[in-house]
């Protein structure tokens, strides 16, 4: 009678193989099931947008004309919303009963924040009422005020209307460049912080008057107002 030998090594040494192969395999899915991800966190703001003098005056409790002086400080608002201080000199009072110099608060940024992975990731994202005024030039604010520290908010999105020194020109001011932010975790995922962005220069009715035209327009609609 003859017998087989079975093949045992012959059979580990296959069953080590696909064990491996296999490992091999779970791993790439592992590692495939892990890429790097993209988390949007998009804020969706309430604003007062207006782009004409009558939306402006009419959502304004205060319109002066004057100039930027000095930056004062940096101002927690609350809510993680931040602002830029400034000293503004009234040349003349368009509406409401105000003299001097007042301090006006140009909204400066929010600081958005999201948990990924139980760890906080923050980013600052700039506000569309924030630029840099420009010491010494001529502005027409719309305005309302914070009573408990007596400071000049922006009455809505635009707040400002420049006049060129020269040619008497108004352009209204915003901000039309925000940017998103990108933070890395520590996973190497991807977190885009941004907000809803605003086209005010499709809505822009103010920019190319002169003075004298946007004198009347205001003067027009603070009659309205009342």
């Amino acid at each position: 009678m003859t017998f087989k030998v079975r093949p045992t090594k012959t059979i580990i040494s296959m069953v080590a193989i696909l064990l491996i192969a296999s490992s091999i395999i779970f791993g790439r899915n592992f590692a495939e099931s892990k890429e790097s991800k993209t988390i949007q966190v998009i804020n969706h703001p309430d604003y007062a947008v207006s782009g004409d003098v009558n939306g402006l005056v009419k959502l304004a409790d205060y319109v002066v004309t004057g100039h930027y002086e000095k930056f004062l400080e940096n101002w927690d608002m609350g809510e993680n919303y931040y602002s830029d201080v400034y000293q503004f000199v009234i040349d003349k009072v368009n509406y409401g009963d105000l003299s001097g110099n007042i301090n006006v608060a140009i909204p400066h940024y929010q600081q958005r924040s999201t948990v990924v992975d139980n760890q906080q990731y923050e980013a600052n994202i700039d506000l569309p009422n924030y630029t840099q005024p420009e010491m010494g030039q001529q502005y027409v604010l719309f305005l309302k005020k914070y009573e408990p520290k007596n400071i000049f908010t922006p009455a809505s999105v635009p707040f400002q209307v420049e006049i060129d020194k020269s040619s008497g020109v108004s352009k209204l001011i915003f901000n039309n460049n925000i940017t998103k932010q990108e933070v890395k975790t520590k996973n190497n995922d991807t977190i885009v912080f941004s907000t809803e962005s605003i086209d005010i220069g499709s809505i822009d009715k103010v920019s190319g008057l002169n003075n004298e035209e946007l004198e009347q327009q205001i003067t027009k609609a603070i009659l309205l107002k009342n």
